[in-house]
């Protein structure tokens, strides 16, 4: 990310950078900014002014469609997700998000009382978690390195998440419609709809999304869940062999 608007206090994303279950690296790109930037947080990002105006920069449009394209139908796996998908203004089906700022276990208890979970640093979930150290002090952030650190994360826990994600998908499916859905063995299920949210991107505010999160796949070199076709999540985009990008 890159800061915009007065003092830099907005963020326009600058590079994204996806990598796969195996941990390779399917999209680095710079993205132009079409907006004056005020601040390039050159030591957190590495981004300098001639890197968002070489042939290496592609325009955001086509970068969005890029990302839409390979996330389709794919678990998005990564860190603080929420404003990599605010900056880049796209979407993502909330019960195939893995964000490891969000995911209960990972996260601390708030300052004020313990019910409160608070988001961690990925640096220190790395360490913690992983026994690893990313990011030091003096270097820019490396995006394939945190990418990947996400991705280890998740690996780590794998089993145990699913299984919260499971159990948050039939909440919400108790939640919403049940009561209007045919009863019945032989009923199909006609699947279930995350809350609209309100969020905004750069350079448009209170834009209506159906979900403030958003970024990683499903890749056919992710291994099997070990689940059975019918303990998947109720809708016909999971099956046992998931896809995963991050």
């Amino acid at each position: 990310m890159v800061g915009v608007g007065p003092e830099g206090l907005d963020s326009a994303v600058a590079r994204v950078t996806i990598c796969n279950w195996a941990e390779k690296v399917i999209l680095d790109t710079f993205v132009q900014v079409d907006v004056e930037v005020t601040d390039y947080r050159t030591f957190v990002s590495g981004i300098e002014a001639k890197d968002l105006v070489s042939d290496n920069a592609m325009p955001l449009e086509d970068v969005r469609k890029m990302v839409k394209d390979i996330l389709s139908g794919k678990i998005l796996i990564g860190h603080a997700l929420e404003n990599d998908m605010t900056a880049l203004q796209i979407t993502h089906p909330w019960h195939d998000i893995r964000d490891s700022a969000n995911y209960p276990p990972f996260m601390k208890e708030g300052e004020t009382s313990p019910v409160v979970l608070r988001p961690r640093k990925l640096k220190e979930l790395v360490r913690e978690k992983l026994g690893g150290d990313i990011q030091d002090l003096g270097r820019a952030h490396d995006p394939v390195e945190d990418a990947r650190s996400a991705l280890r994360l998740y690996k780590s826990v794998r089993m145990e998440w699913e299984k919260l994600v499971m159990k948050q998908v039939a909440s919400a499916r108790g939640q919403e419609g049940r009561e209007s859905e045919p009863s019945g063995r032989d009923s199909p299920y006609s699947g279930f709809r995350p809350r609209s949210t309100t969020t905004g991107g750069v350079g448009q505010k209170n834009t209506n999304y159906n979900n403030p999160y958003s970024m990683y796949s499903r890749s056919h070199s992710a291994p099997p869940t070990m689940m059975a076709p019918n303990q998947g999540y109720g809708h016909h985009a999971y099956y046992p062999q998931q896809h995963f990008l991050y």
